[in-house]
C-alpha cells in the first residue's frame, strides 16, 4: 500500500468513526455522560474526545431526536451518515419515512436537497410565468441607442430579436465539447446562475441528451446547479423540456431515463 492509498483507507475509516461518534450524541446527552466524565458539557466533551464543533453537535442532535421515531431514517444515518437524511428530517412522517429513506439512499445530499425543496414548495406551475417589471441605471446614451433600436416594437419582441440575433448556430459533433460561444450565449440568458433555481451554476446540461443527439444546441442547453443537474439526469423531472423554473419533481424516477453513472454518483458516500 503506497502513501496515497494510506492516506484514502485512513481517510475513510476517519469518515466512518466519527460518524459512528455522532450517532451516539443523543444517548450521551441523555445520560449525561459528559458530566460523569467531569466535562463542562457535551461541546467540551465532543471537542476534547472527537473533534467536533458546536454546530455539529447541534446539527447531530437536532436531526437525530427528529428521526428516533423513524428506524427506517435511522438505518440510512448509520449506512450513509447524517449528512444525507438531513435535508429530510424536517418533513418526514412516520407513515412516510419509507419513501423519504428510499431518496436518501439513492439521492446525493445535493440532489435530495433540490427534491425536498420542489415537494415543498407552494408555487403553482405558470405563477412564474407573469410579467416582471425590471428596473435599471442606464448611461443615457446606450438608453438612446437602445430605444433607436427597438422603435415601435414591444420591448418583448424587441429583446426577443436582440437576443436571437446573438444566438450561435448549433453543433453536431461526437466531442462533448460544448463549444464557448454556445456556452456564453446560455450562461448570459441566467446571468451566470442556474436556470431553475438561481443559484451559481455547476455544468452545461443537454434537455435533448448529447449521447442520442450528438448536438449541441444553445436552445437545448441550460447551465444548472449541481443538485438540479444531479436530478434532470437521475431521471426525477417529470416536464424537463418545460422551462426550468416550471419543473414538477417525480416521486420515482422515469422508467429509462436514468443516467447511470449519475446513479452511481448519488449512491456513493
Amino acid at each position: 500500500m503506497n502513501t496515497h492509498q494510506k492516506f484514502v483507507f485512513y481517510g475513510q475509516n476517519a469518515k466512518e468513526w466519527m460518524r459512528k461518534c455522532e450517532l451516539l450524541l443523543p444517548e450521551i446527552a441523555r445520560e449525561e455522560i459528559w458530566k460523569q466524565k467531569r466535562f463542562k458539557d457535551i461541546y467540551h466533551y465532543a471537542a476534547v474526545l472527537a473533534g467536533m464543533s458546536r454546530r455539529k453537535v447541534d446539527e447531530c442532535l437536532r436531526v437525530l431526536r427528529r428521526i428516533e421515531d423513524k428506524p427506517e431514517l435511522q438505518q440510512v444515518a448509520e449506512e450513509k451518515g447524517i449528512q444525507n437524511v438531513r435535508p429530510v428530517a424536517a418533513i418526514a412522517t412516520q407513515q412516510d419515512a419509507g419513501f423519504w429513506a428510499e431518496k436518501a439512499s439513492t439521492m446525493s445530499k445535493h440532489a435530495l436537497e433540490k427534491y425536498v425543496q420542489s415537494y415543498r414548495s407552494d408555487t403553482l406551475p405558470g405563477e412564474d410565468s407573469q410579467p416582471v417589471k425590471i428596473i435599471m441605471e442606464l448611461d443615457p446614451e446606450i438608453a438612446k441607442k437602445l430605444q433607436k433600436m427597438k422603435g415601435d416594437q414591444d420591448w418583448n419582441e424587441f429583446m426577443e430579436q436582440l437576443m436571437q440575433q446573438e444566438k450561435p448556430e448549433t453543433v453536431q459533433t461526437e466531442s462533448r465539447h460544448i463549444p464557448e460561444k454556445i456556452k456564453r450565449y446560455t450562461l448570459a440568458k441566467t446571468g451566470g446562475k442556474c436556470a431553475r433555481c438561481n443559484r451559481k451554476y455547476h455544468a452545461f446540461h443537454h434537455i435533448n441528451r448529447f449521447a442520442t443527439t450528438k448536438e449541441h444546441d444553445p436552445d437545448k442547453i441550460i447551465p444548472l446547479c449541481k443538485g438540479c443537474h444531479q436530478l434532470a439526469h437521475l431521471g426525477y423531472i417529470e416536464n424537463e423540456h418545460d422551462p426550468p423554473h416550471l419543473w414538477r419533481v417525480r416521486e420515482q424516477p422515469k422508467p429509462g431515463t436514468i443516467d447511470l453513472k449519475y446513479q452511481q454518483h448519488a449512491r456513493s458516500p
